[in-house]
C-alpha cells in the first residue's frame, strides 16, 4: 500500500514573554484553565528530558483521545512531539514548537507537522485537513491567552468542597460515576440523560435546579478515571456569569473513610459582572459561596444514600 507524506508550518508573532508563552504549551495540565475544547489533560510518564502526556479534547460533536511522546527543551526554546496511535490510516505524526524571543515581550512561534498515511494522497488529505485546522486554532489560541494572559487569570474563580464519607472507595466512586442515577442522589439534579463518548468518557445532559429555584439545562462532558478522581467540562448550558467551567472531583482513601473532593474553576465574563454591579472580587466570592455550598451538599448526599441503603 502506498505512503504518502505531507509537512506543513505555521508561525505567530505573540505579544508575550518567550517564558510564559513556552509554559503554556509545555505544562499540559494548565490546558482546560486556556483551551475551551481541552476536557482534560495528564502526564502519564515522565522521564528524563521527556514525557508521554495524554489528552481529552472536544472536536465537534467528538471526544477525541490520544497519547504523544514529547521532548520539551527550554534552553533551546523547543518541544517536539510524536503521536503514539496516529489512528485511521495515518501512519505517524510528528512536530515540533520552537519558541524564539524577539524582545522581552514578544515571541515567534513556530508550529511545524509532518504526517504519513498509508493509500495515498486520498488517505491523506482529510488528515492533513484536520490536523492543520485544529494547528491553527490551537495556534489562535495560544496568542491570544498568552497576550491576555494576566486579565484571563485575574477572571478565575476557584473553589473546592471536601468531605470525609464513610463507606468504600468503590462505592464512593460508583455514586458519582453512575451519572445516570443522579437524579435519585443528588438533590439538585432532576433528570439526565448519559450518553458514552469512549472508553471512561461520557456526554451528560441534565436539568438542575439553581438556588433561585429556576430548572436549568447544562451539558458535561466528563472523563472518569476509575478509583481516582472524575473530571468534566461544561460544553453547553453556561452559568450567565461563565465563560467557561470545568472541574473534578477526586477519591482518597483515608484511615477514617473516604477523602472526596469537588472543585470548580469558572472563567467570569466581564460584562455580565458588570451588568449585576458587581466587582471581580465579589463575583468571585458569589460563585464560590453558592456553588461551592452545592458541591458540599453533594458530597454530604452520598453519605446519606450509603447510610440508607
Amino acid at each position: 500500500m502506498p505512503i504518502a507524506q505531507t509537512d506543513f508550518t505555521l508561525t505567530a508573532k505573540v505579544e508575550a514573554p518567550v517564558d510564559r508563552v513556552f509554559d503554556l504549551v509545555a505544562d499540559v495540565t494548565q490546558g482546560p484553565r486556556f483551551f475551551p475544547n481541552v476536557i482534560h489533560a495528564d502526564r502519564v510518564e515522565e522521564g528524563a528530558g521527556e514525557d508521554v502526556v495524554r489528552r481529552w479534547v472536544l472536536a465537534g460533536d467528538q471526544v477525541r483521545s490520544w497519547r504523544s511522546r514529547r521532548r520539551p527543551d527550554r534552553t533551546a526554546g523547543l518541544i517536539s512531539f510524536e503521536h503514539l496511535e496516529p489512528g485511521g490510516a495515518l501512519r505517524g505524526l510528528i512536530g515540533q514548537w520552537t519558541f524564539r524571543a524577539e524582545g522581552e515581550r514578544e515571541t515567534l512561534v513556530e508550529l511545524r507537522h509532518t504526517i504519513e498515511a498509508e493509500g495515498g494522497t486520498d488517505a491523506l488529505a482529510p488528515a492533513a485537513d484536520s490536523t492543520r485546522a485544529g494547528a491553527e486554532n490551537q495556534l489562535a489560541r495560544l496568542k491570544e491567552v498568552a497576550e491576555q494572559y494576566d486579565e484571563l487569570v485575574g477572571l478565575e474563580a476557584t473553589y473546592e468542597a471536601s468531605l470525609v464519607i464513610k463507606g468504600s472507595l468503590a462505592d464512593v466512586y460508583g455514586y458519582f460515576e453512575e451519572s445516570e442515577r443522579w437524579p435519585e442522589r443528588i438533590p439538585h439534579c432532576l433528570s439526565v440523560v448519559r450518553s458514552d463518548a469512549g472508553p471512561d468518557v461520557q456526554v451528560v445532559e441534565m436539568d438542575v435546579r439553581v438556588p433561585s429555584g429556576a430548572i436549568h439545562t447544562t451539558k458535561q462532558v466528563r472523563v472518569c478515571l476509575p478509583g481516582d478522581r472524575i473530571v468534566w467540562r461544561q460544553v453547553g448550558g453556561l452559568p450567565p456569569l461563565d465563560q467557561g467551567l470545568f472541574g473534578y472531583t477526586s477519591f482518597t482513601e483515608t484511615p477514617e473513610g473516604v477523602l472526596a473532593r469537588a472543585g470548580q474553576t469558572e472563567l467570569l465574563k466581564p460584562l455580565a459582572v458588570a451588568k449585576r454591579g458587581w466587582t471581580v472580587d465579589q463575583a468571585r466570592e458569589h460563585v464560590a459561596e453558592v456553588r461551592g455550598a452545592r458541591n458540599l451538599g453533594a458530597l454530604r448526599s452520598v453519605q446519606e444514600y450509603l447510610d440508607r441503603r
